[in-house]
């Protein structure tokens, strides 16, 4: 009785198994037929491991505070720094040695791309003869840019910055006061819920109390970027419902530093072992750290991996 379910069972069973079979080889050729190729992982073109140039480029950002502060930040520096104090560029040097261990193939800076590359490298050519000198110059692209790429023999800086309007929707800015209008609309203490003044005043403050390495490092502290960022997503990010003028701004703060990845991207030689180091304000680094790490260009390096040691 068994032996005779088991054979019927069989007679049931294999031809199914045989008309599954060809319905699915049937199903791949005209998938095949249709679109040129299998559907399978053969074409390089699909493969996620596939990479159209030589060499992936490493990317790193260095995060830093304005050494010499243009004002041009919502927060206004509180607390003297001076880069040119003989203590400080000793520190300075320390800096760079780390820096330097990085390797870094090009320097580039956050000065504007089209407008400033032709002069800047015109002082960089007359830094490297001893025709333009850094003993009253606090900006970090001479003191931390120019420096490191003497250091490194670099015949060339990479001006990398991009403008963009900051304004977002177009209002009567000169008349616009924005915590009437925040509380008009009711969205006052929901924006300001968050006090970043103080983290600003905090961060600032710490510059006179660590050293240069340490307060380099604090700043690209993956929290503190983190922290930074949300600003744009909570205190700027106001006006919705009506006119949008805080996600415009927002919007147009990526645009900026998507700009930048452009440029940074055109820039860079991938036919070639590339170590770009990008020395930016502490600000853009989340941005230019998402947009690089979610490309398959770049290999993102974290900057306090250098400076720690």
């Amino acid at each position: 009785m068994l032996k005779e379910i088991d054979i019927k069972m069989k007679q049931v069973f294999i031809p199914l198994l045989l008309l599954g079979l060809i319905l699915s080889s049937c199903s791949r050729t005209e998938r095949s037929d249709q679109s040129g190729q299998t559907d399978t992982l053969e074409n390089p073109l699909i493969d996620p491991a596939y990479f159209a140039g030589k060499h992936k480029a490493k990317v790193m950002v260095l995060g830093v505070f304005h050494f010499a502060n243009p004002g041009l930040d919502a927060y206004k520096p509180r607390f003297v720094f001076d880069i040119l104090d003989p203590a400080r560029q000793k520190e300075l040097e320390e800096v760079l040695d780390k820096l330097a261990a990085y390797r870094p193939t090009k320097i580039m800076i956050e000065w504007k791309r089209i407008e400033d590359d032709s002069i800047t490298n015109d002082r960089y050519q007359k830094f490297l003869s001893g025709g333009f000198s850094l003993d009253d110059k606090t900006n970090e692209v001479y003191q931390i840019g120019f420096k490191l790429a003497r250091k490194l023999n670099h015949s060339r800086i990479f001006c990398s910055d991009a403008g963009t309007n900051w304004c977002g929707a177009d209002l009567d800015w000169e008349a616009f006061n924005e915590e009437v209008y925040l509380k008009s609309k009711g969205q006052y203490e929901k924006a300001k819920r968050y006090s970043y003044t103080r983290l600003y005043e905090y961060l600032d403050s710490l510059k006179t109390v660590q050293t240069l390495t340490g307060h380099l490092r604090t700043l690209n502290i993956s929290a503190n970027r983190l922290k930074d960022h949300q600003a744009y997503l909570t205190d700027i990010n106001r006006g919705a419902g009506d006119n949008y003028y805080g996600a415009d701004m927002v919007a147009n703060w990526y645009r900026r530093n998507l700009r930048i990845f452009s440029n940074v991207h055109d820039l860079t030689d991938f036919d070639q072992e590339e170590r770009l180091l990008l020395i930016y304000g502490a600000g853009h680094v989340w941005q230019l750290r998402q947009l690089f790490s979610d490309s398959p260009d770049y290999d993102y390096v974290e900057v306090s991996d250098f400076l720690s040691r």
